[in-house]
């Protein structure tokens, strides 16, 4: 059993260093979706769907990277009032901008960090639910920005995982990265 351990760790090893390529460059074509814990920014409640993202971007030159991301997640607001219950329920909708400076910190060619900023518009919709309802819901809309640090692992050329700690679309978001 141990051999075989030994074995598969050499194996990982080998494969990682098999494709000792830079992991962002230039021309970089970049696909992720990710789930996210945390709340959106402005989220009202308990989260009742988690954020869930997918994005794009591009490198346009050998630091910087630009790209979009669209998302949604949800929420619930709920009382009780003299044994009734009522709340509200809200469902919020992503689309926005991002950029990000790549930086080789950890030397790792598989390894790309980097640090951006999001800057786009959050659609938000609710509705009044529970035993007191009376049927109304409305909807808004607002600017939404953040800023986050991210790591991306490359496994292979073009996949990868992605995880990245931030302000605008959950606090912490893990994925999946591919290059096309």
């Amino acid at each position: 059993m141990r051999q075989f351990s030994l074995f598969l760790v050499a194996s990982l090893l080998l494969v990682s260093v098999s494709y000792g390529q830079m992991a962002y460059k230039q021309g970089d074509n970049v696909l992720s979706v990710g789930l996210g814990l945390g709340d959106v920014a402005g989220m009202f409640g308990k989260a009742t769907i988690p954020p869930i993202s997918a994005g794009y971007e591009v490198g346009y030159n050998e630091n910087i990277s630009i790209g979009g991301l669209v998302g949604i997640a949800g929420s619930e607001d709920k009382y009780t009032w003299f044994g009734e219950s009522w709340g509200w329920e809200y469902t919020y909708i992503i689309i926005a901008g991002r950029g990000a400076y790549h930086v080789d910190v950890f030397k790792n060619p598989n390894m790309d960090t980097y640090a951006g900023v999001t800057l786009g518009y959050n659609v938000v919709s609710w509705k009044e639910v529970g035993a007191a309802r009376t049927g109304y819901s409305a909807g808004g809309s607002y600017l939404i920005y953040g800023g986050h640090l991210g790591l991306r692992y490359y496994f292979s050329p073009q996949l990868g995982i992605q995880v990245e700690l931030g302000y605008g679309l959950g606090l912490l978001n893990a994925g999946i990265s591919y290059k096309l």
